[in-house]
């Protein structure tokens, strides 16, 4: 299943993640893909907020996984320094898929084309300096839920 969510805004593209976190469960995995700069992080700083987590959210480019304790934990990944699957192999990053809390991975594509069957993609796409066209794709029962979320929050 899929659906395509439009937004005008930094500001809304945080809302947009806001409201998704409020309705992840344990165990799911959103996998973020798009280009730098595309907003993924600005989408995961809301996430974080819905999950009720006081902390300021960063990139964790350098750290390449860092966890955020709220209503859920979030573990927060980011993938952009890995070189290929023999990196993922040596640090053991799929113990955060499937746990008790919810884990978001920027820069998925680089897991490779055969993730978890239970993730949602979520694919950021430039139309403009500051519009955002976000597709979700992923198992009917999260997309939906993620949908319903963020319906009263953006236009379609």
């Amino acid at each position: 299943m899929s659906c395509r969510i439009c937004t005008d805004s930094p500001e809304a593209t945080e809302a947009v993640g806001e409201a998704f976190g409020t309705v992840l469960v344990p165990g799911d995995l959103v996998l973020l893909e798009g280009d730098l700069g595309a907003g993924k992080t600005t989408l995961v700083r809301g996430l974080a907020r819905g999950l009720g987590i006081k902390a300021g959210v960063k990139s964790p480019t350098f750290a390449i996984h860092l966890t955020y304790p709220g209503r859920l934990t979030l573990h927060h990944l980011d993938l952009y320094r890995i070189r290929g699957p023999e990196d993922l192999e040596e640090l053991g990053l799929e113990d955060c898929f499937g746990r008790e809390g919810v884990a978001v991975v920027e820069w998925a594509e680089r897991l490779g084309p055969h993730p978890p069957p239970w993730a949602v993609r979520l694919r950021f796409e430039e139309p403009g300096p500051t519009s955002r066209i976000l597709t979700l794709t992923g198992p009917s029962e999260v997309v939906t839920r993620l949908r319903a979320a963020g319906s009263g929050v953006v236009r379609r």
